[in-house]
C-alpha cells in the first residue's frame, strides 16, 4: 500500500513539475523512508551497539548508556538514570528478533543493578 502511494505521489510530480523534480522526490522519499524499505542489522558487541541502516551506520558505544527499557515495540537503550519523557528521544530505539530471550539475558547481564529496568515508555 506504502509503495503505491509513493508511486502514485511521483508519478503525479512527474506529470505536475516535470522529470527534474519527479527525480529529487524519489530521491527525497527514498532517503527519508530507507528504513522502511531496506533491513536494519543490530549487532551488540563487547565495544558497543552497532546500528547498520544499509544507507547509514551507527555505533553507540556503551559508556553513552545508562540504563534500558523494554516497550512494546522493542528496546530503548537510555542515556538517562531515571526515567524521563526524553529516554525515546535520546535513547536508541532497537526492534527485537522474534525470539528476544538472547538479547534481553545480555542486557539484564550487561546493565546488572540498579540502573536496569523493565518500565515501558
Amino acid at each position: 500500500m506504502v509503495s503505491l502511494f509513493l508511486a502514485a505521489f511521483v508519478g503525479l510530480t512527474l506529470v505536475a513539475f516535470g522529470p527534474a523534480l519527479a527525480l529529487v522526490a524519489s530521491v527525497a522519499l527514498f532517503v527519508a523512508l530507507h528504513t522502511y524499505f531496506l533491513p536494519i542489522t543490530y549487532t551488540l558487541s563487547r565495544r558497543g551497539v552497532e546500528v547498520d541502516k544499509r544507507i547509514f551506520s551507527y555505533t553507540y558505544e556503551w559508556s553513552r548508556f545508562r540504563r534500558w527499557v523494554r516497550t512494546s515495540g522493542g528496546i530503548v537503550l537510555s542515556p538517562f538514570a531515571q526515567r524521563t519523557f526524553l529516554d525515546n528521544f535520546r535513547g536508541v530505539h532497537l526492534l527485537l528478533p522474534a525470539d528476544p530471550s538472547s538479547v534481553v539475558a545480555y542486557l539484564e547481564a550487561r546493565f546488572a543493578g540498579p540502573g536496569r529496568s523493565d518500565d515501558a515508555c
